[in-house]
């Protein structure tokens, strides 16, 4: 399918049109139409809002190096992949392989996915959870980091540094 194909086929807004505010929301500081709503996770992400058990069905993977890693583990069944056009030319031009064919999406369609807070980059996929660990499995010297609703991937990093 081309690319024009794929972009008549695609029911929803034209790309751009936002601007500054964007950002700003994406990071927390919320303005416009969403400033003095409640914050929290969106109800696409929580499963067991939906009724489905935990560790069932697919995970929801977000943001450039969380789906880059995923597409580079060949232990990671990737189920669906939607990118924005400017995601689909980087992947080309880096050559990365997505195993799967991805959806051209415009970024409002992830931004209703996943609410206005998720700092996706442009890319979601949708995958199969790994196996975990149980915690008998881990060494004893081991530290063991737990964090909840990190909405920016940046932070992960700037944690792991200081911890």
């Amino acid at each position: 399918m081309s690319d024009r194909d794929r972009k008549s086929s695609f029911k929803g807004p034209k790309p751009g049109g936002r601007g500054g505010d964007r950002d700003r929301e994406r990071h927390g500081e919320r303005s416009g139409k969403h400033q003095g709503k409640p914050q929290g996770r969106s109800q696409w992400r929580d499963r067991e809002a939906r009724g489905h058990a935990k560790g069932e069905g697919p995970v929801v993977l977000y943001g450039w190096h969380s789906v880059t890693m995923a597409l580079a583990n060949p232990e990671r069944r990737i189920r669906k992949l939607f990118v924005t056009e400017n995601v689909a030319r980087r992947l080309a031009d880096e050559k990365i392989d997505t195993r799967v064919p991805p959806e051209l999406v415009h970024p409002g369609d992830i931004d209703r996915r996943l609410g206005p807070d998720a700092v996706h980059q442009g890319l979601l996929a949708e995958a199969d959870p790994l196996p975990g660990l149980h915690l008998d499995e881990l060494p004893q010297d081991g530290i063991v980091l737990v964090l909840d609703q990190i909405t920016d991937p940046h932070n992960v990093g700037a944690i792991l540094r200081s911890a």
